[in-house]
């Protein structure tokens, strides 16, 4: 049986799951490096939220789920250019901040700095798989549609 808690713009699916798996693994992360790559993940969807929030004026519903983070878009009119921009908005805030950060491990590096910096470009990395439901299968998808026209 799948629950759902809403919290204004959040979804939350089986929320006791996911609690207490993050429970878990965050209480078993001595190193503090999950830490850094969840707030690494969680930087990456606010580069969608701000840029959703910037095309349309309204914050978009985010559902949390075991597997991470997702934008509900089902039902919003988006053009081929909006979606793309949603897409490449994550990946492009994960690089921006790997070469803000790179900048700054230049003059004080740190492990903890190094694992920001890793994290970020691992995340959006990641996200720029052209697997669905991922953000490089989107951006894939919209370079096809527009070609094909």
């Amino acid at each position: 049986m799948r629950r759902l808690v809403r919290a204004g713009p959040l979804v939350f699916r089986d929320p006791l799951l996911l609690c207490g798996a993050l429970y878990l693994l965050l209480w078993s992360d001595a190193s503090g490096f999950l830490r850094i790559g969840l707030y690494a993940a969680v930087l990456h969807e606010l580069g969608h939220i701000l840029v959703y929030l910037a095309l349309f004026r309204r914050l978009p519903v985010i559902e949390v789920t075991i597997t991470g983070f997702c934008m509900r878009t089902r039902g919003q009119a988006l053009t081929r250019g909006q979606t793309f921009l949603l897409a490449a908005a994550g990946p492009g805030t994960n690089a921006l901040l790997a070469a803000v950060w790179a900048v700054r491990m230049e003059q004080y590096a740190t492990i903890r700095g190094s694992a920001f910096l890793a994290a970020n470009v691992l995340t959006g990395a990641f996200n720029l798989l052209p697997i669905p439901p991922l953000d490089g299968a989107q951006m894939v998808r919209c370079l096809l549609q527009s070609s094909s026209k």
